[in-house]
């Protein structure tokens, strides 16, 4: 059976390597922060209320069977795009983050890479941490691959550089269906509540 593989660059730079890394391994779809132009996240009210261009990047993801998301390693972290969007994810699903049942990658194989111009000892510090925010939003990171030595390596029709890992991404074993919970369904609904009485303080005060 053929999966569908997404590849979602968080980089918002133009001619990013991570972008054109993504295009080389030839997957179904590619795409980076500016096609969805989410602004910094600025919700705080868990009603599930968020941008178009916010569901846009939701449907992007909901549709695909696998996920590789290149992420830039910043500052030896995650890149601000890569958290903006995942903050967005939490704001889309009324904050139900620690259940990981709303999302759009809930229960999906995830693959991480980072591509870097860097010989070798930087790109993945932040596997650790990006694994462990995806699988608390409910998604299976699978692997972590960093791609190094890019700007000799990334270059067009440069398909051997990246042909181990697109093999291993297309022959995924796709996991079982999981049973969604029923406990806490009903956190949203107290928040919005607890929100509106606090904002309410707020407001009078002016």
């Amino acid at each position: 059976m053929e999966h569908n593989v997404v590849g979602i660059s968080f980089s918002h730079a133009k001619n990013s390597m991570n972008t054109r890394g993504l295009k080389l391994m030839g997957f179904d779809d590619v795409y980076d922060m500016s096609d969805f132009n989410m602004p910094i996240c600025d919700v705080n009210k868990s009603d599930g209320k968020v941008l178009a261009r916010v569901h846009n990047f939701l449907n992007r993801m909901a549709e695909a069977d696998i996920l590789v998301f290149a992420v830039p390693e910043a500052t030896a972290h995650y890149s601000a795009g890569f958290k903006n969007a995942m903050d967005w994810i939490i704001c889309a699903t009324n904050f139900n983050a620690d259940l990981g049942q709303d999302g759009p990658f809930s229960n999906k194989p995830v693959y991480l890479m980072t591509f870097t111009p860097v010989v070798e000892g930087a790109g993945g510090r932040h596997f650790d941490m990006t694994k462990h925010l995806i699988e608390k939003m409910g998604g299976k990171v699978y692997n972590s691959f960093v791609k190094n030595n890019g700007w000799k390596e990334c270059v067009p029709s440069n398909y051997e550089w990246i042909r181990k890992e697109r093999e291993e991404i297309l022959n995924t074993k796709m996991p079982k269906p999981i049973n969604r919970k029923k406990d806490m369904l009903d956190r949203p609904n107290v928040w919005i509540e607890q929100y509106n009485e606090w904002d309410k303080l707020w407001l009078e005060k002016k």
